[in-house]
């Protein structure tokens, strides 16, 4: 399955399309929409229980939001997702609605811990 990487080029966030590039708008308007530069998630007892994860004694784990953002890469259904917004489309405060969405579903990605079933019950895009 082709995956589709991300480009960040003086700070505006790309994602490969077959076509090329799109752009998504500005990480500074990526960061603000997470809620920062860090984004945080707390794992209960069982779910620190697992080898691989290293969180802070309190259950949090803790990433810096333009280092992931940059080194991800998604499948095709979210690249036409993002693909189906017209570009030059703005919210309330004239950010790119491409960033909001895409903002948003990285969250309910995060939020999810990675499982893919929980994303599919959150908002569609």
């Amino acid at each position: 399955m082709k995956r589709y990487e991300t480009d960040v080029r003086d700070d505006v966030l790309y994602v490969e399309t077959d076509d090329g590039w799109l752009e998504i708008g500005s990480m500074a308007d990526v960061r603000r929409l997470v809620g920062g530069a860090t984004y945080s998630l707390e794992y209960d007892e069982r779910q620190r229980a697992v080898g691989w994860l290293d969180t802070d004694p309190d259950g949090t784990l803790s990433f810096d939001v333009g280092e992931t953002v940059a080194g991800m890469d998604f499948d095709r259904e979210f690249v036409t997702a993002l693909q189906t917004i017209d570009g030059d489309e703005t919210d309330g405060e004239g950010i790119p609605r491409r960033a909001v969405v895409f903002a948003d579903l990285m969250t309910s990605i995060w939020d999810a811990k990675g499982s893919l079933d929980r994303t599919a019950e959150s908002d569609s895009v």
